[in-house]
């Protein structure tokens, strides 16, 4: 069959299949091939279709970094134009960050910091800040974590919007064996798209593909993996519109605020944080619109919910945005 005559219903059912429900099998794509009536090998040239057009991203495992005894938080740089440049090259450089984004503000570089088990994101961060000689900037951990989606669904399409939660929520791992810490390496990167992909990936490790499934599954229970699916470009289906948006709000009436922000399918992510005298700002939403005239939600949201301060922190770059990677290797220069 021909990837022209694959209905784009068919495309889409294929692409919530491998976001929520990958068969964790030896021939993983014959079994979604037998749900969708096509054949094993058409199922993968849709999905090397899908890899060619950056659509998909890639098929792996997405773990919880905190039960690998890995941290994080938020940052926000202040960063003057004439550093800028410099200051996004050694940001980017780092392999804890995953994320980097140019804002509208003040604060214009924003990120996300993974430290290796051994070491704090914060000390990371001042680091960074020596390097790209920053002398302001805001440290905002997650304190609570309200709404996550991991798959963000409209009427037309599916996509995910990030890889992990930015706040413990389960028990960390007390011996890591190197075992783990070999699987974990594996299972993050790209499944290739073969017939038998799990039996390419253990080549290595000298395992049993069996032996990989029933870690997997010992994985998932334990709270170290979130899901074992597809990571999608939300921005190649049409949203691309992407604000992050401070609100502060009182501390009593947090959770009714949360409770209708959270119903919101335009918000996919809501964090309390840290907060400080110059920055009063305590939940922070993302928020990702299809037009931009759709961002005058956020308004009626303000004023629905009686929030009087509030910063819509747009988007102008995305400067970095890859999937994170457990257990790398840190480069010398940030040692």
């Amino acid at each position: 069959m021909a990837l022209n005559k694959i209905s784009e219903k068919t495309k889409k059912e294929l692409l919530n299949i491998i976001q929520k429900e990958f068969p964790l099998e030896k021939r993983p794509f014959l079994k979604i091939g037998e749900k969708l009536n096509l054949k094993e090998q058409e199922v993968i040239e849709v999905l090397r279709y899908l890899q060619r057009k950056k659509i998909l991203r890639q098929i792996s495992a997405i773990f919880n970094p905190w039960f690998f005894g890995h941290k994080s938080a938020l940052f926000a740089f202040k960063v003057p134009l004439e550093k800028l440049n410099r200051a996004i090259s050694i940001i980017n450089k780092h392999p804890g960050i995953s994320h980097n984004y140019l804002r509208n503000h003040r604060y214009n570089l924003w990120f996300i910091l993974v430290s290796l088990p051994e070491r704090e994101p914060l000390s990371e961060a001042d680091k960074l800040a020596k390097l790209c000689e920053v002398e302001d900037y805001l440290y905002l951990p997650a304190l609570r974590t309200f709404k996550i989606s991991t798959v963000f669904e409209d009427k037309n399409s599916a996509f995910d919007k990030e890889e992990f939660a930015e706040i413990e929520t389960i028990s960390i791992i007390e011996n890591i064996s190197e075992k783990d810490k070999a699987l974990v390496k594996i299972l993050q990167e790209p499944l290739p798209l073969v017939k038998t992909p799990f039996k390419e990936m253990v080549k290595s490790l000298d395992i049993e593909e069996e032996e990989i499934f029933l870690w997997i599954r010992e994985m998932k229970e334990k709270g170290a993996l979130r899901r074992f699916g597809a990571l999608l470009k939300h921005n190649k289906l049409g949203f691309k519109e992407n604000i992050m948006v401070a609100w502060e709000v009182k501390e009593d009436e947090i959770e009714s605020v949360i409770e209708g922000l959270s119903k919101e399918l335009f918000i996919t992510h809501c964090y309390e944080r840290k907060t400080y005298p110059n920055w009063n700002f305590n939940l922070y939403t993302m928020c990702h619109f299809k037009e931009k005239n759709e961002k005058n939600k956020i308004s009626q949201l303000a004023k629905k919910y009686g929030i009087k301060n509030f910063v819509m922190l747009e988007t102008i770059k995305e400067l970095k945005k890859i999937r994170l990677k457990l257990f790398y290797d840190l480069d010398k220069t940030f040692i």
